[in-house]
């Protein structure tokens, strides 16, 4: 059998794993994790195997194919454990009414939402304060805090 491409260097091959796990931190996908640790394998059994560079390229790829397959969904489900709770969507807190272009609307969490009031009865002013219940489509559902 011909050589293609003659050994390559153990030290390059780590050097390379290395380097795939390093950009690993700026994608967080794992695929560069598990191909930079198949070639610093393959450069670590290049220090006592010799085989020629195509065998370990082809090494390489398929131990990083192999522990992609097996290992990337255990991996994803570690970082994402919990959905992220968006704190401007927690209602069941107090708001001020506030006038805005002829219409009252409730300043709550930064913003100003438009109003439903829970009940048609009761009337409300601006600078009232209210609870609100629930944030659905750009309006809030109010109640009258006494």
């Amino acid at each position: 059998m011909t050589e293609l491409i003659p050994q390559l260097p153990a030290w390059l091959l780590i050097s390379f794993g290395l380097v795939l796990m390093a950009l690993e931190m700026f994608t967080l996908v794992f695929v560069l994790l598990f191909f930079g640790i198949a070639f610093v394998v393959v450069g670590l059994l290049s220090f006592f195997i010799p085989m020629p560079g195509e065998i370990q390229i082809l090494m390489g790829m398929v131990i990083g194919g192999l522990l992609t397959f097996g290992l990337r969904r255990y991996m994803m489900q570690t970082i994402q454990t919990k959905d992220l709770v968006l704190e401007t969507l927690k209602t069941g807190e107090i708001g001020v009414l506030k006038e805005h272009a002829g219409e009252l609307r409730v300043s709550y969490k930064g913003t100003t939402w438009a109003i439903h009031p829970s009940s048609e009865d009761e009337t409300f002013q601006a600078g009232d304060k209210v609870m609100v219940n629930e944030l659905v489509d750009n309006l809030a559902y109010i109640e009258k805090v006494n």
